[in-house]
């Protein structure tokens, strides 16, 4: 056998995978090698890297500071499609909802478009963080108070996220889009709904995929003007009729 070929194999040998598999206790001595950190700096830096991410309808994205409220959005309107995650067919409003609206009063209008009674907690997942009732902390996530931002604040651009979550046991969660940022119309009373299909789900009826299954070949009912007769109670005119 030529000599570079016996070295080869030598080197190879070495190489190999072992038979026996590796120990927890192995690797993490391995992983505490390779980073030179002992287990206490490593959970910091987990933790570290962990308060600088957020959730936003499962997926982990880069949290971002509030930013302020821009000058121009007590005059705009963010036109938003809220779509009801997992339902088949499809049930989703397209909403017309004050920019400057605290996160707060977006919930109310929310529980009016989707027909909820407000019987539970809920949430809103954004970039910026989770957003809550302060009067509704469950100790299982850090929300801030909800009221302190506004949907120009957590949904600046169009095509920006928000999940707005409504019962942690069924677990109804609204994926909310933005199509556009427009200005306010004169006389016009926002919000105000401009669309959708199918009535939502009835309070406590199981989750998703108990809806699907019973709730299908339910007809679509939903009607325009009548949530808009439910959103009065909430609806502001921007701009005054000229």
């Amino acid at each position: 056998m030529p000599l570079w070929v016996a070295r080869r194999a030598r080197v190879w040998k070495a190489r190999r995978v072992p038979e026996e598999p590796v120990t927890f206790d192995e690797l993490e001595q391995l992983l505490l090698r390779l980073t030179g950190n002992s287990i206490e700096a490593l959970e910091q830096q987990i933790q570290t890297r962990l308060r600088e991410q957020t959730l936003v309808g499962g997926k982990r994205v880069t949290r971002q500071e509030l930013p302020e409220l821009p000058q121009d959005a007590v005059t705009t309107v963010h036109r938003v499609k809220v779509s009801l995650y997992g339902a088949k067919p499809p049930v989703w409003r397209r909403l017309e909802i004050p920019s400057a609206m605290p996160l707060n009063l977006v919930h109310a209008v929310l529980q009016i478009a989707f027909d909820w009674h407000d019987y539970h907690l809920h949430a809103f997942e954004t970039v910026c963080g989770q957003f809550g009732s302060p009067d509704h902390d469950d100790d299982w996530a850090e929300r801030q108070d909800e009221a302190t931002a506004t949907l120009a604040q957590v949904a600046g651009a169009e095509r920006a996220k928000v999940v707005y979550s409504y019962d942690f046991g069924d677990d109804w969660r609204h994926d909310i889009v933005v199509e556009k940022i427009i200005p306010a119309e004169p006389g016009v009373a926002y919000p105000r709904c401009a669309g959708g299909r199918r009535d939502g789900p009835p309070e406590d009826c199981g989750g998703i995929w108990v809806f699907n299954e019973q709730f299908a070949d339910f007809g679509d009912l939903f009607n325009v003007g009548d949530l808009n007769e439910r959103l009065a109670d909430l609806a502001t005119v921007l701009i005054p009729a000229r």
